[in-house]
């Protein structure tokens, strides 16, 4: 049984929503982090500052368990929150990390869009989409049959077509999929 909310007002036009499980009580918290001034909010919970402008939020399973650790990306540098700092990517890079090995801590990945580049973290590169796809990560399932593998597969949704695509799925009629509209922004992905 589900129970749903007509609507809640949290935030302000400026913010980014970055939905998590923050508390470790096996349930996303309403979150947003407000780019200009590097505010992260957790409804009920907390209020923080953490990262500056321009960052890209990244809050994610970045520690084996189940809460979530805010984390920011900025032209190549990674900040987990309390954690670490590293370096990995180049400006004009967009993050999509993931559970690209089916455990259940995080890997750093980057999307580069002038050429199509994904680069995971310590396992491998490849190239998948091209300029103005908007890349994610999701364990999409992996056949006709929706086997879901636990690990998170790369993924694009190409805005201008409604095309969505799935590296190494194997769908009835390949793996392309069409479903959306010029202007649409997918679910899941890095907010930009």
């Amino acid at each position: 049984k589900y129970d749903f909310v007509d609507a809640v007002e949290f935030g302000t036009y400026e913010d980014l929503p970055v939905p998590a499980n923050y508390d470790g009580l096996l349930k996303d918290n309403l979150a947003y982090f407000r780019p200009r001034t590097g505010l992260w909010a957790v409804k009920g919970k907390t209020r923080f500052y953490f990262g500056r402008s321009g960052d890209i939020p990244v809050p994610g399973y970045w520690r084996l368990g189940y809460v979530a650790t805010p984390a920011v990306f900025r032209s190549g540098i990674w900040e987990i929150r309390g954690w670490t700092r590293f370096y990995f990517g180049a400006p004009g890079d967009i993050p999509v990390p993931g559970s690209y090995v089916g455990t259940s801590a995080w890997q750093a990945a980057i999307f580069r869009p002038t050429t199509g580049l994904w680069w995971i973290r310590g396992l491998t590169r490849f190239y998948f989409g091209a300029y103005g796809d908007w890349p994610m990560a999701a364990d999409l399932g992996r056949t006709t049959f929706q086997t879901w593998d636990g690990n998170e597969d790369p993924v694009i949704f190409r805005p201008s077509q409604g095309l969505w695509r799935i590296k190494g799925a194997f769908y009835e009629g390949g793996n392309r999929k069409w479903f959306g509209i010029s202007g649409d922004i997918p679910v899941g992905g890095p907010l930009r």
